[in-house]
């Protein structure tokens, strides 16, 4: 679509016409629960910022930056426990994640054949906490925060071919569209330092430690999509692929870390796109499914997510858009002493669209 800033497939970008400006934030909620009990945390963060400038309409060749999340660590467990008559509290808490910064450019070799690529640049802190707690000052209470910072790079190529159409004999007005990306693995340098506090009661103590720089190694990933639209329909799917086997850390890989893949589809519906049409019929209305086989195989249990999708997408002026979108999934299992999780996401967009850098037509 040349209303949005694609931040998957950079080929895509080559629709672009105008000056584009992509905001927004994200509210979770997890309903969490395993065989002794359940909670519920919930956050609310930033969920992107994108540009896209057209260089050249004509060519499709585009310039977009931006940037995103990429993980998000965010639990805090806590329990107490009683050995005897001494009684203390243990406090498990992580914070903090990954972001994902790009600067790329797309071009079109023709007008059915569009490429992409993008410098993908990691960076962000990780930090967990333990922390154990006595009710009487006869023994020392601590607490150890472990920080890492993460930085490195990447690269990201996509490819879109609209011809689909005319070899199926497709009517005007009508698309099929299918498109790929590859991602290299990238290599993140790793700074861990430990802060640790003691506090007798009378006496607080603290130590700080630096390990020396490592390095984790992101596996390579690769995705395909088809989409077919309509002068009021779209309807796509895609297939994620990320070989998370791979994953090392100071060249040391994690028996608990698979392959992961995702498979999503959904519908896109807008009555109008007239600018002189009621509001409610220039809405797009969305719904979408997706299963997600995430990395995680804990005690030998393979941990996936599926859910359901829904959105409104609310004309302001122009190509200038709100979006509102919801998830509701569910993951993991309680069997195993595991945890499963009810997810609840919401999140909110703002597309705008501009003539800024375009060149009027000469008289």
């Amino acid at each position: 679509s040349n209303q949005t800033i694609d931040r998957i497939n950079p080929a895509a970008w080559s629709r672009i016409n105008r000056t584009r400006f992509s905001a927004g934030g994200m509210y979770e909620g997890f309903s969490s629960s395993d065989s002794s009990g359940s909670s519920y945390l919930s956050k609310t963060h930033f969920n992107g910022l994108s540009l896209a400038i057209p260089i050249e309409r004509d060519e499709g060749i585009v310039l977009s930056a931006g940037v995103a999340p990429y993980t998000k660590v965010n639990y805090n467990i806590v329990s107490a426990f009683t050995q005897g008559s001494l009684s203390y509290v243990l406090r498990y808490l992580g914070e903090g994640g990954l972001s994902l910064a790009h600067l790329g450019m797309s071009g079109s070799l023709s007008s059915e054949l569009h490429l992409g690529a993008k410098l993908d640049y990691y960076f962000g802190s990780i930090n967990h906490t333990v922390s154990q707690t006595f009710t009487t000052t006869q023994f020392t209470s601590a607490e150890v925060v472990r920080a890492t910072r993460f930085s490195g790079a990447g690269v990201t190529m996509g490819v879109l071919y609209s011809g689909l159409r005319n070899a199926l004999n497709l009517g005007e007005g009508n698309a099929l569209n299918i498109a790929a990306t590859f991602s290299t693995a990238s290599s993140l340098t790793t700074t861990e330092e430990r802060f640790s506090t003691y506090n007798s009661g009378s006496v607080i103590s603290r130590d700080t430690t630096t390990s020396p720089d490592g390095k984790l190694q992101l596996p390579l990933g690769l995705s395909i999509g088809l989409a077919y639209q309509s002068d009021r329909i779209t309807v796509a799917a895609d297939f994620a692929y990320q070989k998370w086997g791979d994953l090392t850390s100071n060249g040391v890989s994690s028996p608990e870390i698979r392959d992961s893949y995702r498979i999503g589809g959904g519908l896109e519906f807008i009555p109008k796109k007239d600018p002189a049409a009621p509001f409610t019929q220039r809405m797009a209305y969305r719904f979408g499914l997706f299963y997600n086989a995430s990395y995680y195989e804990i005690r030998g249990e393979k941990i996936n997510e599926a859910g359901v999708t829904g959105g409104i997408g609310f004309p302001l002026f122009g190509d200038t858009r709100v979006n509102i979108s919801g998830e509701y999934g569910f993951r993991g299992t309680t069997d195993f002493q595991l945890q499963k999780d009810k997810i609840l996401r919401i999140s909110f967009t703002l597309d705008i669209s501009e003539l800024w850098f375009v060149r009027p037509p000469e008289e």
